[in-house]
């Protein structure tokens, strides 16, 4: 099964698109959108919107796997932000008719690291070392480590004949 995994963020989304076939996790490509920081809110959305729908029209994912979303109650501005950006991406799963999951980023490292509390860069590391490639930034490896939790629930289902 080939998905599209997806950090989202205003400044820098960070996506992988893997092939996962159990539990092994092949990456196939990685890349950053970094919309223009000049640009007005629904510029930077547009930008994230065309190339992640350039990468899901060329590469063909069955899903989108993304991020729950969190943010600390002092900084509501950024939850409404990333919601928007998270929309975006949900309206592309419902468009292209690709499944969507989302997982928070405590579960996802949970399930890649074994410790939900881990930094980022320690998701690099680790996402370097199952890989064998170097990953371009904390962000993609993000993606990377949401695309993992989504194959090791999708194992546990399969494992107790939740849904094929």
């Amino acid at each position: 099964m080939r998905v599209f995994g997806i950090d989202v963020g205003i400044r820098v989304c960070g996506y992988v698109i893997c092939d996962i076939h159990n539990l092994d996790v092949r990456l196939i490509k990685e890349g950053e959108i970094k919309p223009n920081p000049k640009k007005h809110l629904p510029e930077k959305l547009s930008n994230i919107y065309e190339v992640s729908k350039k990468e899901i029209l060329e590469h063909q994912p069955k899903a989108i796997i993304t991020e729950t979303l969190y943010s600390h109650h002092r900084h509501p501005t950024t939850l409404k932000i990333l919601a928007q950006v998270r929309g975006v991406v949900a309206l592309l799963a419902y468009q292209e008719k690709l499944n969507f999951f989302e997982f928070s980023t405590t579960k996802a490292r949970k399930s890649f690291l074994g410790k939900g509390n881990a930094d980022a860069l320690q998701t690099k590391k680790v996402a370097e070392n199952i890989t064998g490639k170097k990953f371009k930034s904390v962000h993609t490896a993000d993606a990377f480590s949401l695309v993992v939790a989504f194959s090791h629930a999708r194992k546990v289902k399969d494992l107790f004949g939740a849904y094929k």
